[in-house]
């Protein structure tokens, strides 16, 4: 039986850290957040009811939950990597291999889900005619969902799957730490989130100046970590670290967008290739609908990165 959510967040509930919190404290601060926010949404999904009221008789009504739970899994892993120099690495490393798996079914529903509402949006722009056609091609999309969901659901009714909820309730309780993480947090986390900083702007440097779709997807991973981490540490850092997270993030949206559009028109392709004609012939202009998206999203990003970049956001602490 998987742990309620509220009585897990009473057994864990603790004050919030102050600027002379240690690592432990911080980390574990991390680690009940992310665990409560998993717990609040696997719900909805596992029983078939939404926390917000939605209805729940069609077809992804649930996309916010399993949207919130997958975010909840990211965070735990991102927390186990800006900390790992100060948790115990076996302790760190079952967990995230099983976080991953998690990760893994609700990310191909969710990965659905925004494909789905994405190529919807667009059918908007088209006629009548060619948007009740592209209506019928985009239903295969909701065929493939509905069956990335069951397949969840069946996993959230094993036994590993309880089991991984109540290792991670555990290990928010009493994360496994080394001797040093009892020193005082701000002076040991800038180091670690200098670490996602430098790998973001190496990827940047990588892709130069005409950037690969690939290369421009692993910017968007690491700006992605990147503001996890400074949103970890955000508690005891204050202001600046905030700052320069809403910053990334920016960064993080617009690549965002550029990449959902990318894989939009690649599905649309594919979905193509075996289509009706008249299918096909709407999928075709939802395609260059997305395409157009994509290119804006290309003219965005550079602007955000100069923005997110610029030295004044990590003078003071990182």
């Amino acid at each position: 039986m998987p742990p309620d959510a509220g009585r897990v967040a009473a057994e864990l509930a603790a004050p919030e850290p102050g600027p002379g919190a240690s690592v432990a404290e911080l980390a574990r601060h991390d680690l009940i957040a992310s665990t409560l926010r998993l717990l609040r949404h696997e719900a909805a999904i596992r029983l078939g009811q939404s926390t917000d009221g939605s209805p729940t008789d069609t077809p992804g009504w649930d996309h916010e939950e399993v949207h919130q739970a997958r975010v909840a899994t990211r965070r735990w892993r991102s927390t186990l990597r800006t900390f790992d120099r100060l948790l115990d690495k076996g302790w760190s490393a079952k967990l995230s291999a099983e976080l991953s798996w998690l990760a893994g079914l609700l990310g191909a529903v969710r990965d659905a889900d925004v494909l789905l509402a994405g190529l919807q949006r667009d059918l908007e722009q088209l006629p009548g005619a060619d948007a009740a056609t592209g209506q019928r091609l985009l239903r295969r999309l909701v065929t493939a969902r509905a069956a990335e969901h069951r397949e969840l659901l069946a996993a959230m009714d094993q036994a590993r799957y309880g089991d991984l909820l109540s290792a991670l309730v555990a290990a928010a309780a009493a994360p496994e730490v080394l001797p040093d993480a009892v020193q005082p947090a701000r002076q040991a986390v800038p180091p670690l989130v200098r670490r996602r900083w430098r790998r973001l702007h190496g990827a940047v440097l990588d892709a130069g100046d005409h950037p690969s779709d690939e290369a421009l997807h692993q910017i968007r991973i690491h700006a992605k970590r990147c503001r996890y981490a400074a949103e970890a540490v955000a508690p005891v850092v204050g202001g600046p670290a905030k700052a320069f997270a809403r910053a990334v993030a920016g960064l993080q949206d617009v690549l965002g967008e550029q990449h959902d559009a990318v894989v939009a028109e690649g599905w649309l392709r594919h979905a193509a290739a075996s289509a009706r004609r008249d299918e096909a012939f709407a999928g075709g202009q939802l395609a260059g609908i997305e395409r157009a998206r994509a290119a804006a999203a290309r003219e965005r990003w550079r602007a955000l990165w100069t923005s997110a970049s610029h030295r004044r956001l990590r003078r003071s602490w990182l």
